[in-house]
């Protein structure tokens, strides 16, 4: 499924409300994480739920569907294996816009190998669960 950066900010975002343990998330929320004003957010999130990435509910917030979820995580394991790729294997301070910018172009093939080159982390150097992928269940020791 091939989405914009825009829409991964989005959906990345609202991971990140679901895995602090948020039911809905609030227009107000979304809006302010994003530095963007109610009403884009509000525009967004239609063309999101069009879409099937998330369930929007007028005056009460927005989550994210299964659909929603898969991808978001997709985006979050890649910004957080590069957080790790950046400090264990650089030695490098994590630079938030160099990991905000690479996590929408990694293929799902260089995300695995990163994994597999750090040993398959379970935490981003922030202390983050990172989601496992593939290559984690099947480089698993049994």
């Amino acid at each position: 499924m091939n989405l914009s950066e825009s829409v991964e900010e989005y959906l990345e975002l609202l991971w990140v409300f679901e895995e602090k343990g948020e039911g809905l998330v609030r227009i107000s929320m979304v809006s302010d994480g994003l530095g963007v004003s109610p009403p884009s957010a509000v525009q967004m999130l239609r063309k999101l739920e069009e879409q099937g990435l998330v369930n929007y509910v007028k005056r009460e917030g927005v989550e994210l569907t299964e659909k929603g979820r898969r991808a978001a995580t997709r985006i979050i394991r890649n910004h957080r294996l590069i957080e790790a790729l950046m400090k264990r294997t650089l030695g490098r301070d994590v630079d938030e816009t160099v990991v905000c910018g690479m996590e929408h172009h990694m293929s799902r093939e260089f995300a695995d190998a990163v994994c597999t080159l750090l040993d398959h982390p379970r935490r981003c150097p922030h202390g983050n669960p990172i989601p496992p992928g593939e290559c984690c269940k099947r480089d698993a020791v049994i």
